[in-house]
């Protein structure tokens, strides 16, 4: 903890973060998020069930088909596209090939809609957003060299909260009509060094292509027509091509400077031509690093997913990466390639726990059934919950660091 603390006070590492679905899940104002994707198919499914029988019906033997352990908006999807592509002039759950390509338009469309949840965000709810408690870091924290962001995200979270902070960002495109994308430009940054960099790499609402020469250029106003790398078996092929290849490859260049460090959150490592390119980066680089805060707790009771010795994402951090990935979950971690859990070193004195609690929720002692003193008496663990793979609780604990440091520097 206290090298990830120091590597977010340090002006001299190239800070950048990877933002995954789990951002726009926890906003940290009520009913505006994203849905995680077990209540985005829910909500998928039901509507498309409402708007047609025939949908209704051809969802419920794809789910059949597929699974209930394994059927998301990813897996529909991707069986609505595979359908679609094979079926030639047949009928499969009662759909023709015609009948697919709508359900899958109208399927993305639902998926738009719930992803534009900045038309739910009231004005003076924006300040409030995890995203601009993040913001605020930015814009206070002192570096030689800006952050530099990336996210899988679609929607206008992070655009809103930079805004709103009054922070000067770069997000690869230029122009003011119709702002247009400039691969040339996310592959040099001469231009726009002291800007923050936003990178969208599975696009996002509001940039289409120009009818008369297929540029992708940027709108204010959110329509059908959006270019988004949407969640099916197709993003692998998709991420090939522009902007989304300029852009994964701006990751690559990042990790592959000295002395970079990514920080990812909210990310679960589900997209493999991104898990592919960080690992590559790793390899090619002498000293970049990777600290996943990654959030792998579920259920009720509580269970941990990195307590799986056979878990992607730990295997990845044990034997794939020579240590240079470490993985922060909430009860263990991955740590110069050694798995553990959490635990604090000696027990907190009043005036720590505080400072503690920021980022640890400390287990409460435990009772001895029979000591040297009698029953009742209590055992101090150090075991507990590492918060920070949690969104809210990052910009919070990056929000608190930066006005501590402000404090500080003013007293």
């Amino acid at each position: 903890m206290r090298g990830l603390h120091q590597i977010l006070i340090s002006d001299k590492k190239r800070l950048g973060f990877l933002f995954g679905a789990g951002t726009s899940l926890a906003t940290s104002v009520p009913g505006v998020k994203v849905p995680a994707i077990a209540e985005m198919t829910k909500i998928v499914s039901t509507e498309l069930g409402a708007a047609s029988k025939d949908y209704k019906t051809a969802i419920a033997e794809i789910e059949v088909e597929i699974g209930s352990s394994k059927f998301n908006v990813e897996s529909l999807l991707s069986c609505i596209e595979g359908k679609r592509a094979a079926i030639g002039k047949g009928n499969l759950n009662g759909l023709d090939a015609k009948s697919y390509g709508e359900l899958s338009k109208a399927l993305k469309k639902a998926i738009v809609q719930l992803v534009s949840v900045h038309e739910v965000l009231k004005p003076e709810d924006r300040h409030r957003l995890a995203h601009s408690q993040f913001s605020t870091w930015v814009s206070k924290a002192r570096r030689r060299h800006p952050a530099e962001i990336f996210t899988t995200n679609y929607d206008y979270l992070f655009e809103i909260a930079l805004e709103g902070s009054g922070i000067p960002y770069f997000d690869g495109f230029s122009g003011a009509f119709e702002p247009f994308f400039c691969p040339e430009a996310v592959e040099d940054l001469a231009s726009y060094a002291q800007l923050a960099k936003l990178w969208k790499m599975h696009g996002s609402l509001g940039w289409t292509h120009r009818a008369s020469d297929k540029t992708v250029i940027r709108k204010g106003k959110v329509d059908d027509d959006s270019i988004l790398i949407y969640p099916s078996h197709l993003k692998y092929s998709t991420s090939k091509k522009q902007p989304y290849v300029g852009l994964i490859d701006r990751l690559c260049s990042f990790l592959q400077q000295d002395d970079a460090v990514l920080i990812t959150c909210g990310y679960s490592f589900g997209d493999e031509h991104i898990n592919e390119r960080i690992l590559t980066s790793l390899r090619r680089s002498s000293s970049s690093h990777v600290v996943a805060l990654y959030f792998d707790e579920s259920g009720t009771p509580r269970t941990y997913a990195l307590v799986d010795p056979e878990n992607s994402v730990r295997k990845m951090a044990e034997r794939d990466t020579a240590g240079r990935l470490s993985v922060y979950g909430r009860r263990h971690a991955v740590i110069g390639g050694k798995f553990g859990e959490w635990r604090l070193g000696d027990e907190p004195s009043v005036f720590e726990t505080s400072r503690i609690d920021a980022y640890f929720d400390e287990d409460a002692a435990q009772p001895i059934a029979a000591s040297a003193s009698g029953i009742g008496d209590e055992r101090w663990a150090g075991t507990g919950r590492f918060l920070l793979p949690d969104f809210g609780k990052l910009s919070a604990f990056l929000n608190d660091m930066a006005v501590g440091s402000q404090t500080a520097a003013t007293t």
